[in-house]
């Protein structure tokens, strides 16, 4: 029995053959160690994992020359992932990994503050590691829940169940609570023999095992990865004989974190994961010689080797016992090892279970083409699918979302043309994934203005003197509020082979923020973000590259926090004494919680006072009204009988409105006018009131009625670069984003687009977005000497996009620092003016308190 053939039966690749060797819990695993020259050792780890991709759970390590400097950790994360999801052989179960996500992120993943009680370390932790948990498993039976979200929001089963199926599966999704098993490994078996009787216990004991030496967590890590894979392979899948998964270490004679997996594996197996039922089949591979263990033996001779060496270990353990056992590394030359496959696939006779499975796939059959009719019936567009009310998807222009919405046809048309002209080059996908739908008609307007400034940065990226490689750009619908955002990314990644990069995010949602998560860490997709604001959705100054929370993430909008700190130096009495602070506090929305934080900062930072006591309201969805009118009513009031002038707003721009509508009608002589400081969904809110309203935040002195402004930091503003250039001449941060946005406005007519509106700054931002995505493969491309980059190599280059690489956006110049935040972004500071009604630039503010001067070199400290 030669290399191929022992593999194969190792992994169980013909299921319906009796296996000649195997992993048993009486023998356990060994690992297999195969030694040869470089070129010989990287041909055959290429050929086995492409000829496996697909058919088991597999990882796909980088060479030792490619690999970057991780540790031990960060390559067991690196095997979970390949092992996990990404690796899920067709129409199977993805293994997943609670165990070790919450080891890992106990040991690896959690910061603990200093100034915290125990208590408050142990609570912030035993959530840490249920959240873990439960991300792990999200990914168990995906394409079943959506279809139970479908089912549970089908009009025509809503109507003859009155309900009841919703509520069953609600009530099914309340009651369930994943991380218990999980936790009961813990206590039983993971971290001692006697069972740990609370969760609380067991919380100390992780706490205490971060204090052990690295040699003791990474066994755990590895025990726990070990009881995942054995969970995953319960019985029934043992009775259908699922293949094994494999788990490859090449070139453990040069790199020190697989050298040290191969030995923690090696006493795992020998440890407390001795008993189990399944084990994976690790492989790892180095140089001949490198090792202090017996000889190699002959790859020909394998599946011999093999037997006799769990023949020997259990003589040892049995017949002489006390006497060591033969090691479980077992060294294999590749010297002379023939590279086929032999007849390993060739076709054998049906047995009973491969006979029983013809029938039921005759059966199948039979249904196939009512199944592909009610498939057909399930789409809404040639690439698009229903997911509940949504129709997600990604559109290459052909399909059109909000065809009533005036010029999104002509846009979508503009679209699929330029796709059609680049389709026959190499070229890179490039993805805009912002919700598609929506029945309030400023929204709308803001999704037609963002597709515009996706369009108008292709068109550019396009031109014939444009570096390669050209952009096929698609249209991403995630659903309302990113609800729908796995479904929408399953199809894009089917139908965009080509995919590099996926841009823009326009809502700071939780929902947004997993989707974010999913491309960057599942798929490893590059993203550029737009007007997703909240702190949280930016990769912290202070963390390594290895442990950012969106690894290859650029940002061409600063955070909420850096525009609120922007506005109020730019006008020193809005952080006053004399404020009031109205905030929502409804969960998931981190746009509102990042804006609270900014400006409980600037009214504590006042010595004098900090004004009137936060007012909190919770409203029930972006643009839901609730009975908000009346509790903003009595804010109002509240707000007339203090001192506060300057109010800070940490809402929404439709709460917003009926906020200032109610500051508006609310009697109070002793105040002439009210400003409102708010954050960049503002950008809508001149395009929300109505002719009479606007009249309404005039005020009327005479019946003592104060007249009303808002300010905000926006995101853009086509007049940001004239009105500085009139007040401090032409230096380079200006000239070269006033030029970009001459030539923007110059492609809106040489396009055909018409009258397009750049003061909310939608369609400036989207077109920085995609701008900068542009950047990006173009740089990778020519650092590679490449026409199509690849996404790790797209990654490669973010980091370097500043000083001479800077981007000239016509939103400013974007200056990305090394975890791609945009350093010192400028911020235009709008205000609607209550007293004419008019809304224009009031400044152009900046985070570090004044322009860039050394032209857009990223310092040491910049954070």
């Amino acid at each position: 029995m030669g290399l191929d053939d022992a593999l194969g039966d190792l992994v169980i690749r013909n299921r319906f053959r009796r296996r000649a060797v195997k992993f048993t819990r009486r023998t356990g695993p060994l690992v297999l160690q195969l030694e040869g020259d470089d070129a010989e050792i990287r041909t055959w780890i290429k050929k086995f994992h492409a000829e496996y991709t697909g058919v088991l759970p597999i990882n796909e390590p980088a060479p030792a020359d490619q690999a970057p400097p991780w540790g031990v950790a960060q390559e067991l994360l690196e095997i979970a992932r390949r092992c996990g999801y990404d690796g899920r052989p067709a129409f199977r179960l993805p293994i997943v990994f609670p165990r070790f996500a919450a080891v890992y992120d106990a040991f690896f993943a959690w910061r603990p503050g200093q100034e915290h009680s125990d208590a408050d370390l142990n609570d912030e932790l035993e959530k840490r590691v249920k959240k873990a948990i439960r991300e792990a498993k999200k990914d168990v039976l995906p394409e079943w829940r959506e279809r139970a979200e479908q089912i549970s929001n089908d009009p025509y089963l809503e109507k003859f169940f009155g309900g009841l199926i919703t509520f069953v599966l609600r009530a099914f999704g309340w009651l369930r609570f994943p991380h218990i098993r999980t936790i009961n490994w813990f206590r039983k078996k993971g971290l001692r023999e006697q069972p740990i009787r609370t969760t609380q216990v067991l919380i100390n004991e992780l706490r205490r095992w971060r204090e052990r030496k690295p040699e003791e967590k990474y066994l755990l890590l590895i025990r726990a990865m070990l009881a995942d894979i054995d969970t995953h392979y319960g019985f029934f899948r043992r009775l259908n004989r699922a293949r094994h998964p494999v788990i490859l270490l090449p070139e453990v004679d040069k790199v020190p974190a697989r050298r040290i997996l191969r030995d923690v594996f090696l006493t795992a197996c020998d440890d407390a994961s001795r008993d189990l039922r399944t084990y994976p089949i690790v492989i790892t591979t180095s140089a001949p010689d490198k090792a202090a263990q017996d000889a190699p033996v002959r790859a020909a001779e394998l599946g011999t080797h093999i037997r006799n060496r769990f023949d020997a270990r259990e003589a040892a353990a049995h017949i002489y016992p006390g006497m060591p056992l033969p090691g479980r590394l077992l060294r294999i030359s590749l010297e002379g090892c023939a590279q086929g496959s032999g007849d390993q696939r060739r076709i054998r006779p049906a047995g009973p279970v491969s006979a029983a499975i013809m029938s039921v796939a005759l059966v199948a059959a039979a249904a196939g083409s009512g199944l592909y009719s009610w498939q057909q019936f399930n789409r809404c567009g040639e690439r698009l699918e229903w997911a509940g009310d949504d129709c997600v998807g990604a559109s290459d222009g052909k399909d059109v979302f909000l065809p009533d919405v005036e010029g999104m046809p002509e846009i979508f048309a503009l679209i699929a043309a330029e796709n059609a002209h680049v389709q026959t080059a190499r070229h890179a996908t490039v993805a805009l994934m912002i919700p598609m739908e929506s029945d309030v008609a400023a929204v709308r307007q803001q999704i037609l203005a963002e597709v515009r400034g996706a369009y108008l940065a292709q068109h550019r990226a396009n031109r014939p003197e444009a570096a390669a490689p050209p952009i096929r750009l698609v249209l991403v619908n995630p659903g309302r509020d990113y609800r729908q955002a796995p479904r929408a990314i399953k199809l894009l990644l089917e139908q965009e082979p080509n995919l590099r990069v996926v841009t823009d995010f326009n809502l700071s949602l939780d929902a947004t923020r997993a989707a974010m998560s999913n491309l960057a860490n599942k798929h490893k997709i590059p993203l550029v973000a737009g007007l997703v604001t909240s702190g949280d959705f930016a990769n912290p100054e202070s963390a390594k590259p290895g442990e950012y929370p969106f690894p290859g993430l650029a940002r061409v909008v600063s955070t909420a926090k850096e525009q609120a700190t922007a506005l109020l130096k730019s006008d020193p009495r809005l952080a006053g004494s004399e404020t009031a602070l109205v905030t929502d506090t409804r969960p998931n929305d981190n746009y509102n919680a990042s804006l609270r934080e900014a400006f409980n900062e600037a009214r504590m930072s006042r010595k004098k006072g900090v004004g009137v006591q936060e007012m909190q309201f919770k409203s029930k969805g972006l643009e839901t009204v609730g009975n908000l009118p009346n509790m903003f009513s009595d804010f109002a009031r509240n707000i007339c009988e203090s001192n506060a002038r300057y109010v800070y707003f940490a809402g929404r721009a439709f709460h917003l409105k009926l906020f200032i509508q109610q500051l508006a009608g609310v009697y109070c002589r002793d105040k002439p006018s009210y400003t409102v400081i708010t954050g960049s969904d503002a950008t809508t809110i001149a395009s929300r009131l109505t002719d009479g309203e606007r009249a309404m935040l005039r005020g009327d002195p005479g019946i003592g009625r104060p007249a009303v402004s808002v300010e905000y930091a926006a995101p853009a503003h086509p007049d940001a670069w004239t009105t500085e250039v009139d007040k401090v001449g032409l230096p380079g941060y200006l000239a070269e984003p006033r030029q970009a946005m001459t030539e923007l406005r110059q492609d809106i007519v040489d396009t055909g687009l018409g009258d397009v509106n750049l003061e909310d700054g939608r369609t400036i931002i989207a077109h920085d977005v995609v701008l900068t995505a542009a950047k990006e493969l173009a740089k990778a491309a020519a650092i590679n000497n490449t026409e199509l980059p690849s996404t790790a190599q797209v990654k490669e280059s973010l980091p370097n996009l500043n000083a001479a690489y800077r981007v000239p956006g016509a939103s400013g110049w974007i200056c990305l620092t090394r975890a791609g935040n945009p350093y010192n972004k400028p911020v235009p500071v709008v205000r609607l003016d209550g007293g004419s009604g008019k809304v224009g630039l009031k400044a152009v503010a900046w985070p570090q308190g004044g322009p860039p001067k050394n032209n857009c070199v990223v310092p040491q400290d910049a954070s």
